[in-house]
């Protein structure tokens, strides 16, 4: 079977004449124009693939560069710095900003820190290529770890309860949002630890050594970073009512158990209610048929009746002494800080 032959569907070698004439001078004009031949024309397609690759990488897309203003950390000879675009991490000395700054800048011993920091001046106006120190305010996210800081001071947390921690080890936190997520649970603890070797029998101490200053040290939950009382005006006997912003949280349990407890008087106190009442009503009763006796009877009937209300009336007034105990030990148990079951937490306080 015979083969088809591919032949172009032009071929300027067919043409003749003035045909041919017309086409050379189109080649040549064109080829003028643009000034393009082969050589030429593989080098400029290079460089435009060259071109498009490097405007793909600087979109961003895929994880690619992308241009954004560029910051320089104002570093010392002492710091080990990582960086990869506007995401650092130091290891230095403790520095809440400038060089000077912090136990790092006073020049004292145990004060290594690692800051690991994304987004350097984030929120602050800059311009391109700026050298910047740290900002615990204006940088977008950190997670600061000193072995001798303020931490408090350093992040601007409010006082609370517990007041500043100065001078001691710490880390801070903080970003636009922070989330703790534990697949089977999170703890928030203080003080010391169970199992510490080689403390002797004071146990677990501070990063200084010394001793931890109490048992349960607090904690705090403030929302909105201030703690300030606020005072209500009670006009002219009641004088000026403080209402403090930060206070302790309901314990569970010994609010349920007081709740308990109150029912149980206030029940008490209904039943002995009761009784009065149906004394009273008794007396009253039988009051009202003594007097409808002849004299012989009615003095009689009287004391009688006298007799019964008085049995009945000194009950009731022993169990209302012995619920008025009740309740001054119910006041104790639950409503007063050195009480057994008192509801407020001691230990952690929130807003």
């Amino acid at each position: 079977m015979p083969r088809s032959k591919k032949e172009k569907i032009f071929n300027e070698k067919s043409l003749k004449g003035n045909k041919k004439k017309v086409f050379e001078q189109i080649k040549n004009l064109t080829q003028s124009s643009l000034d393009f031949d082969d050589s030429s024309g593989r080098r400029a397609n290079r460089e435009l693939r060259k071109e498009r690759r490097q405007s793909f990488n600087t979109s961003g897309i895929f994880g690619g560069d992308v241009y954004e203003p560029k910051v320089r950390y104002n570093f010392t000879p002492t710091d080990k710095v990582l960086q990869n675009g506007n995401a650092f991490i130091t290891f230095g000395k403790d520095r809440p900003s400038g060089k000077a700054s912090g136990f790092g800048g006073q020049g004292a011993t145990g004060a290594n820190a690692i800051d690991i920091v994304v987004g350097r001046l984030s929120s602050a106006k800059k311009p391109d290529d700026v050298i910047a120190d740290n900002s615990f305010t204006a940088d977008a996210a950190r997670i600061y770890i000193s072995q001798l800081t303020n931490i408090d001071f350093n992040f601007g947390i409010d006082a609370g309860k517990s007041g500043l921690m100065e001078a001691r080890s710490g880390i801070g936190i903080k970003a636009d949002g922070v989330r703790v997520i534990g697949r089977e649970g999170v703890k928030i603890v203080t003080g010391r630890a169970n199992n510490a070797n080689g403390f002797g029998m004071k146990g677990e101490t501070n990063s200084l050594g010394g001793k931890v200053a109490q048992p349960a040290p607090l904690i705090e939950l403030i929302a909105g970073n201030n703690t300030e009382p606020s005072y209500i005006p009670g006009g002219q006997f009641l004088g000026i009512e403080r209402i403090d912003r930060i206070q302790g949280v309901a314990m569970g349990q010994n609010t349920t158990e007081a709740l308990r407890d109150l029912s149980d008087l206030m029940t008490n106190m209904l039943s002995l209610l009761k009784v009065k009442t149906n004394a009273q009503f008794g007396f009253n009763a039988a009051l009202s048929v003594a007097g409808s006796l002849p004299p012989p009877l009615a003095g009689p009937a009287y004391a009688a009746a006298f007799a019964v209300y008085n049995g009945k009336h000194l009950k009731s007034n022993y169990d209302m002494y012995q619920l008025f105990i009740d309740k001054a030990l119910w006041e104790v148990n639950y409503l007063q800080p050195f009480g057994n079951r008192y509801i407020e937490s001691r230990n952690v306080k929130t807003t």
